[in-house]
């Protein structure tokens, strides 16, 4: 049992965080922590006891809040804490952390928020390395992330929204999901009456729309895995989203094809046919030993037939994803998944790190470090092999659980990026999502609201009168936001 004790500034979120970095929950650490601010100065104390032996670390930081935002302030305080802890921790463990005691899923957005204070680059870069202490080679992909980010967010049309549409049926369950996701083989007697009241709700959210007076940018169909439909539900969704909605204004029409064992020429053409202009292929790893390891139920062949027909058909922009750290994966083994992806030559490439979900039993053992250092190097090789084709990263986010607390990054060749990847990253514009597990973000301001629909089929379908009462009560909130007339 790990059990923490603050004084003079509680942060229990991230303190529990980092801890658990460290230490199992099965072992038994007791860690206190005096926190002060005199004279400009900050000082955490940390005190942890381990196996009946004590360890320390006294921080200090020199920090004015005078002129400081109280954003800023907070995010010194959490930094100062958590470091005071790590530093301690790291007399009883050695682990590196390419992030340092960075916390939150959007590194890029704390360089932003950081420009937006008044911060010059160099500054940026002062405090990722003396607060955070963050890598190098890490800051120069918060910043170059940051930058190309800015691009797309400036772009965003007043009055403009984005939809989530969540399809949560996959053909099988991966062994690492952690999305809002069912085996069709058991689910799928539920996909005929969750489809149907998909439709209904469809039809509520475009009253919503046209209530509030906003318009439609970007559409975004995920899962699960969208492409479980067969072609005919596709047609019947795609006609309905056009005979509902105004979709004069639509940028960016994407639909997670993902497995390519979902695939086929028919719903592609359907797909082309109502004007989806981005998909993804999703490969996860080019080794068939992998994929049938991890639970997937197409072979390395089948990526490249569901490539080839999708470009024949005429899409332009293709995503492909991969994940550095899957179960028994080689450096050797990722690079070269990495480097026929490449060949392909898509025009986006998305690399995520394997989120690991701890056993009651977990201990930080040699195997383990060993491989938060292999997906350091992995995604290192990453990053200097898009840069050398000619692909920039343009959005990023982490996960709790992740190994080596590494990063998750979108690649885009010029002029491919996604307007909506970065929307749902930078909280910047309002998402309705629609469907099974998605999860509406209204934009208020500097505020955000948050409503939920139900992630399982059953329930959503079970439920369905809320999933309506859900989309009043977004629409009540969008009158309070700021609609130009």
């Amino acid at each position: 049992m790990i059990l923490i004790i603050q004084n003079g500034y509680s942060c229990d979120y991230e303190m529990n965080l980092f801890a658990s970095l460290f230490f199992g929950d099965d072992e038994d650490v007791i860690i206190t922590q005096n926190f002060s601010y005199e004279n400009k100065n900050i000082n955490v104390y940390t005190h942890i006891v381990f196996e009946g032996k004590s360890y320390f670390e006294d921080y200090n930081f020199e920090f004015d809040i005078d002129n400081k935002t109280e954003k800023l302030i907070k995010k010194i305080f959490i930094a100062s804490c958590t470091k005071s802890l790590s530093h301690a921790a790291l007399k009883i463990r050695k682990i590196n952390f390419s992030w340092g005691v960075m916390c939150g899923i959007r590194p890029a957005k704390n360089a932003r928020e950081l420009a937006d204070e008044g911060y010059s680059e160099s500054e940026i870069r002062g405090i990722f390395k003396n607060v955070y202490e963050v890598s190098d080679e890490k800051t120069d992909l918060a910043l170059t992330v940051a930058n190309n980010e800015k691009e797309l967010l400036n772009k965003i049309g007043k009055n403009s929204v984005s939809l989530y549409i969540g399809i949560p049926f996959c053909p099988t369950r991966c062994v690492y999901c952690s999305f809002v996701s069912t085996d069709i083989r058991t689910s799928g007697k539920y996909m005929s009456a969750f489809f149907e009241k998909l439709l209904l709700e469809i039809e509520k959210t475009a009253e919503l729309i046209n209530e509030t007076g906003v318009y439609i940018e970007n559409i975004y169909i995920g899962g699960g895995t969208p492409t479980t439909l067969s072609s005919e539900q596709f047609e019947v969704l795609m006609k309905k989203l056009y005979d509902v909605f105004d979709l004069s204004k639509l940028i960016e029409f994407t639909v997670e094809a993902g497995r390519p064992d979902t695939i086929n020429e028919e719903k592609l053409r359907v797909l082309k046919k109502y004007g989806v202009n981005r998909i993804s292929i999703n490969p996860q790893s080019m080794n068939d030993k992998t994929l049938k390891k991890i639970g997937r139920s197409h072979s390395v062949g089948m990526i490249y037939d569901a490539y080839k027909t999708a470009k024949i058909i005429g899409f332009d922009i293709i995503n492909m994803d991969l994940i550095a750290g899957l179960p028994d994966e080689t450096v050797e083994e990722f690079n070269n998944s990495l480097n026929e992806v490449i060949k392909l030559n898509p025009e986006n490439i998305t690399v995520h790190s394997l989120c690991i979900k701890r056993a009651a039993s977990f201990r930080h053992t040699k195997n383990e470090l060993a491989k938060a250092d292999d997906m350091n190097e992995m995604l290192s090789y990453t990053q200097k092999r898009m840069k050398d084709e000619g692909y920039i990263p343009y959005y990023m986010y982490r996960q709790k659980n992740s190994s080596g607390n590494l990063e998750n990054v979108g690649y885009a060749k010029h002029g491919t990026m996604s307007t909506y990847n970065v929307n749902i990253m930078e909280e910047k514009q309002t998402i309705i999502a629609l469907g099974g597990g998605g999860s509406s973000k209204v934009i208020i301001g500097d505020r955000i609201e948050r409503v939920f629909n139900f992630k399982d089929p059953l329930e959503y379908v079970r439920r369905f009168d809320e999933i309506l009462t859900k989309k009043d009560e977004i629409k009540e909130l969008m009158k309070g936001c700021d609609i130009d007339e």
